[in-house]
């Protein structure tokens, strides 16, 4: 609604200067405001008696009235934002994550003011590297073909243009990151594991600082104290690509299949041999046997399927196994290149890139 005055030059003057636009108007619920004042005001001037004027220290007054809410407002408006501020942080707690080591999915870089915050990826062996960057719609705006990348983390390096050179809007980019070793290209997971160094914002979200990558914090997926963990981030990170050898390889079971190959040990001879299964709280869930006639001395291996003594696929997680046999317990060995870092139940485990087995820092026998 304008606000307006006929006859008067000043009462114009003093209309226009306190005239708002129509967002600013909507966004105020109080049908008392300062519109609501000014309306009156140049209202009761409008209509005054000519013969006995308003008293010049009357209308100083209410103009100083109309000063003093107009403040007050404002005051409220700040105290609004500062509460729904606080709030937020409060929600997050963003504060406690410092100096805490967390594993996240990073699949998004943020631009603000032509600025780009780094995304990130690691490889297990050297790779022709592709990056597509879509943008909220989904939509591909630009490729970037790296070329062949060493093993180990990388950083995604994008200008924050689009496919025509263009400097695209502040906002939230998605990227994908496809790699061909020599058998194809296949996406890339893009998890980043580290020590919260910071908190940043952008575009007025809240995102953790690990390794110089921003992390939503709702896109976590382990958060724990380095005091509490022995297993350092950076010393974790400097498996990959590196060959590990241990006698307790872990098996990992997702959507109700083995990750990798089939179980294997190593006999001295031929001769009859029972692999137990057990899960993390030492409950035995399957047995499995290995005939001697199908023994051999060296590497053997049998295959699991997945599921319990009962016959029933077991739940997701993480299993151990034994073998024996009538000389004693055959020893598991497993010798292979670590692939990636996986995180479960709490811990952190290097996942071997063939077998598909997962190996715990502390059971590390060898490293090449």
């Amino acid at each position: 609604m304008a606000i307006t005055s006929t006859g008067n030059a000043s009462l114009d003057a003093l209309t226009n200067s306190y005239q708002t636009t129509d967002n600013e108007k909507a966004e105020r619920a109080d049908a008392l405001g300062t519109d609501a004042f000014l309306t009156m005001l140049v209202a009761q001037l409008q209509n005054q008696d000519p013969l006995n004027p308003m008293d010049g220290t009357d209308f100083s007054s209410q103009l100083a009235q109309f000063s003093q809410l107009e403040q007050l407002m404002n005051l409220n408006t700040s105290m609004e934002s500062l509460a729904k501020a606080s709030s937020s942080d409060s929600e997050k707690d963003l504060m406690s994550y410092l100096g805490k080591q967390v594993s996240g999915n990073v699949d998004s870089m943020q631009v603000e003011n032509g600025a780009v915050s780094g995304g990130f990826f690691n490889l297990s062996q050297n790779a022709d590297v592709i990056i597509n960057i879509t943008d909220a719609s989904g939509e591909t705006i630009k490729t970037l073909y790296e070329g062949t990348k060493a093993s180990g983390v990388q950083l995604v390096k994008w200008d924050g243009t689009d496919k025509e050179g263009k400097a695209v809007g502040d906002g939230t980019y998605k990227y994908q990151v496809l790699a061909n070793a020599g058998s194809g290209y296949e996406e890339l997971p893009t998890n980043v594991t580290g020590t919260v160094d910071g908190i940043a914002y952008s575009n007025g979200n809240p995102y953790l600082v690990v390794q110089g990558v921003l992390i939503d914090p709702n896109s976590l997926t382990s958060v724990a104290n380095v005091d509490d963990n022995s297993q350092n981030p950076e010393s974790i990170l400097s498996y990959l690509g590196r060959t590990v050898s241990t006698d307790k390889p872990i098996l990992s079971v997702e959507d109700g299949v083995l990750s990798g190959e089939a179980i294997g040990f190593m006999l001295q001879q031929p001769e009859a041999a029972t692999i137990k299964i057990y899960d993390p709280w030492d409950q035995l869930v399957q047995t499995l046997t290995l005939d001697e006639a199908f023994s051999k001395a060296g590497e053997n291996t049998v295959l699991w399927n997945a599921t319990g003594e009962d016959g029933h696929a077991v739940a997701d997680g993480l299993y151990y196994y034994t073998v024996q046999t009538e000389s004693g317990t055959a020893k598991t060995p497993v010798s292979e290149e670590v692939s990636g870092i996986k995180y479960a139940n709490g811990s952190q485990y290097l996942e071997l890139k063939d077998t598909g087995r997962l190996v715990a820092i502390s059971s590390i026998t060898a490293v090449n």
